[in-house]
């Protein structure tokens, strides 16, 4: 079952943004796909919360180099795992600078995940649609993902449904999302 938090509050999340807005991405980095080239329809960032850990996305185009959380970022993962009753320790930030950034319907790649954990996806700026559907059923539903909220699926949740952020040509300004993992330490 998909829970729904709010963490932060509008105008908190508005400053978060503007912070995190300040957080160099690597924005429609090109790769090969079917012997295509072809772009990430948004920006990417990850960070670890020390050194020790180490986790490749397996995003399209590869993964985005691993930094270690900002005290910001750690402040906000640390509120997170409070709200969540969780241990997240990475953050792979995505960048929608509007409507026409998105991500396909997929699921996480779970090879380093901590055993029995899910993910989280806190939203600031824009609001934009988080659609999950159910692998057997093939049922979706949309959750409007307003900023300040966190949008927890956990385990086995990403192991029966996939989830997607799409295409919204009327959103025509930013959204920035915090998905957070924890990470076995290696």
């Amino acid at each position: 079952m998909i829970i729904d938090k709010e963490v932060y509050t509008e105008p908190e999340a508005q400053q978060l943004f503007e912070y995190l807005d300040t957080l160099e991405v690597e924005y429609h980095k090109q790769y090969k796909r079917f012997n295509q080239m072809v772009k990430v329809p948004r920006g990417q960032a990850s960070y670890t919360l020390h050194g020790d850990i180490h986790y490749d996305y397996k995003v399209s185009g590869g993964s985005p180099p691993n930094h270690v959380m900002t005290d910001t970022l750690k402040e906000i993962t640390a509120k997170v795992n409070r709200v969540l009753g969780t241990n997240f320790n990475t953050i792979l930030l995505n960048k929608y600078m509007n409507g026409d950034d998105c991500i396909g319907f997929h699921k996480d790649r779970e090879a380093g995940w901590a055993p029995n954990t899910g993910f989280a996806t806190l939203a600031f700026g824009a609001a934009r649609d988080f659609q999950v559907k159910n692998d057997e059923s093939k049922v979706t539903t949309t959750y409007l993902h307003e900023s300040g909220h966190a949008i927890y699926m956990p385990s086995p949740m990403n192991q029966h449904n996939t989830h997607s952020v799409p295409k919204r040509k009327r959103v025509i300004s930013c959204r920035i999302s915090l998905t957070f993992r924890e990470i076995s330490d290696i």
